[in-house]
Parts: structure tokens; C-alpha cells; sequence
């Protein structure tokens, strides 16, 4: 078994079809699996090193005078696979193993720019989370295979070696949470108010073992909300220092970000604040956390530029801290 598992970006998005990979790993132990990326997430594929990367030059395939040549370069690199599977279902990445000649060219049901027209076995699109589409995927080139169950989830990442992060937590007899009040500049319309994060500080923190989590775009805030509030930031930590620091929390709670679908795979309790986020497109798992949110009129939606904020605002930091898990689990320190 030869296979080619597509999903180009983004960070959280890659994190939600690695249940997905798994299980096709788990049933075809003996299978190759490449996994089409682009440059800038290879790092994503780390804790997994029988997933061969397969690495498209992002700053190539931003500009439209090289993108094809860009593509074309990619499918040479899995030309001689036996089938594909796309997790992304947009056209550059339906190219690829076109280009490529792979014989069998499986989308999970959502396409744009015309990419199912590409694939040879296209899912029925379905309305549901992008795990479960992943997953359904996963399930569905099992079935033709002869071998079912490879829709369910699992945390993949819970047991994998990852890096010490060195001492995080004080209070071993208090649940540990790990706070998230930032999002990418590119996805700023999901985080949820600052002063709603300083109020649920306070009410947790006689409860809680708690810690900021801040990213580079939150250097800011490091300056001064640790001041502020009376709780702790975790250190500037790599990607899966941070991640094996997440791993030994009770609970994360984030806006929809890469954060929190890093918590699901890591197998930690999500709590996750959702104002313009579709609840069931990006929603969670079963069993894998919460989602809170108001649900006014119009929410969903897609507009970054929006100014009120409303979906958000009018969520209050009570009705968070009531959802707060205040008993430790069993954890992987």
C-alpha cells in the first residue's frame, strides 16, 4: 500500500486530519504514507515519523507565475503512488496527484474550485465536523479495502514522546488550566474580549492552577497581563515543548485556533469559545470537550471585518467559568 495523504495547510486544520492518517497507519502497517504539506507545517508531521513529508514551497505556490511549475515539481515526488487521498479539496491540491497519474484519487466530499472534478472517488458532500470528514474518508477507503472502522477518533497525539518542557505547574492538588486569549492575525475576529479574559482569571484563580498561553503575536500581553492578573504565562516554548505542556493540563480553553484542536489531539478537554465559528463545521469531536457560544442571529458568519463583535461579547466569563472542569484527570506529566 502505497498512499498519498493531502492537506496543504493551515496548522489547525493539518491537526484535524491526523486522527484521520492514523487510522489508515493502524490498518496498513506495512503501507508507505506520504503526506503533502506545505514547507511552513513541516514540523507538524514531527511526533509521526512514519508520515514521509512531501513538502510544497508555499512562497512558490503563492505566486501564480511559478504555481503550476510548483505543482508539477510536487507530483514527480509521488508519481509512482498507489492511490491519494485529499483532506483539503481545493484545486492546487486536487493538481497534485492529477498530475501525478495516481490511478485512484479519493476527496473526502468537499470541494472547491472544481477539485472533485479531478478526483476518481469523490465522497457525497456532508455537513459535519472537519474531523468526522476526515475521518469519513479514512473510513471509506478502509471499506474498499475490505477493512471498516476507520472512522472513529482517537487523540492521536496523547502518547507520543515529545520534548520536556521543563516545570509548568506548582499546584499539584489543583486542576491545571491553560488559558488561550490570543488567535492569528488572520483569524483576530475569533478571539474572544481581553477584559473577559482578566474577569475569568480572577474567578479561577484560587481554584485553578493557571496559566497564560502567549504566543509571538501576544508579546504584548506578556508584558503586562501576568501583572495584571496574578497568573503565571508558560514560557517561550517550541511548538511541542508547548504541546507537552498543554498535555500535562486538565483543561484548555481557546477561541477556535490551532490551540485547541492541538488540546483534542493531545487528548486534553477543550473548552472552546466560539462567536463567528460555525459550531458544527468546526466543532469538536464527541467526547473530546465543549463549545460555548450564544448562537445570536448572525452567527455563524465569515466576515473578518466585522466591528461589534456581539457573537463574542455577549458570552460572559460566568457562564465560562461555570464550564470549568474543577477536578484534575489522569494525566502524562
Amino acid at each position: 500500500m502505497d498512499l498519498v495523504l493531502l492537506r496543504l495547510s493551515a496548522l489547525g486544520d493539518i491537526l484535524r486530519v491526523l486522527p484521520a492518517w492514523a487510522n489508515l497507519r493502524e490498518a496498513f502497517p506495512e503501507g508507505r504514507f506520504r503526506a503533502v504539506v506545505e514547507d511552513r507545517h513541516a514540523f507538524l508531521l514531527e511526533p509521526l515519523p512514519w508520515l514521509e513529508p512531501v513538502l510544497v514551497r508555499r512562497k512558490r505556490l503563492s505566486n501564480p507565475l511559478v504555481a503550476l511549475a510548483e505543482l508539477k515539481r510536487v507530483a514527480g515526488l509521488i508519481e509512482d503512488a498507489g492511490a491519494s487521498l485529499d483532506f483539503h479539496g481545493i484545486l492546487k491540491a486536487a493538481l497534485i496527484p492529477r498530475l501525478a497519474a495516481v490511478p485512484e484519487r479519493w476527496g473526502d466530499g468537499v470541494t472547491k474550485e472544481f477539485a472533485g472534478s479531478l478526483q476518481t472517488q469523490p465522497l457525497a458532500f456532508r455537513h459535519q465536523t472537519r474531523y468526522d470528514q476526515a475521518l469519513g474518508l479514512a473510513e471509506a477507503f478502509g471499506r474498499s479495502r475490505g477493512i471498516p472502522g476507520l472512522g472513529r477518533f482517537r487523540p492521536v497525539l496523547e502518547r507520543v514522546e515529545l520534548p520536556d518542557p521543563g516545570a509548568i505547574w506548582t499546584q499539584a492538588s489543583k486542576p491545571r488550566l491553560v488559558l488561550v486569549p490570543g488567535a492569528s492575525r488572520r483569524g483576530a475576529i475569533k478571539r474572544w474580549p481581553l477584559h473577559h479574559w482578566i474577569t475569568l482569571a480572577h474567578l479561577l484563580k484560587d481554584r485553578c492552577d493557571l496559566r497564560w498561553s502567549l504566543g509571538p503575536e501576544e508579546e504584548e500581553l506578556r508584558g503586562w497581563l501576568p501583572g495584571a492578573t496574578g497568573v503565571a504565562a508558560l514560557p517561550r516554548l517550541g511548538f511541542w515543548q508547548l504541546a507537552s505542556a498543554l498535555r500535562q493540563a486538565d483543561q484548555v480553553v481557546a477561541p477556535d485556533t490551532g490551540l485547541l484542536h492541538l488540546a483534542v489531539v493531545l487528548g486534553v478537554p477543550a473548552l472552546g469559545l466560539y462567536g463567528s465559528s460555525d459550531p458544527v463545521v468546526a466543532g469538536l469531536p464527541a467526547g473530546a470537550g465543549q463549545i460555548l457560544r450564544t448562537g445570536i442571529s448572525c452567527s455563524p458568519c465569515r466576515e473578518r471585518a466585522c466591528q461589534r463583535r456581539q457573537c463574542l461579547e455577549e458570552l460572559p466569563p460566568d457562564q465560562v467559568a461555570a464550564a470549568i472542569v474543577l477536578s484534575p484527570r489522569s494525566r502524562r506529566d
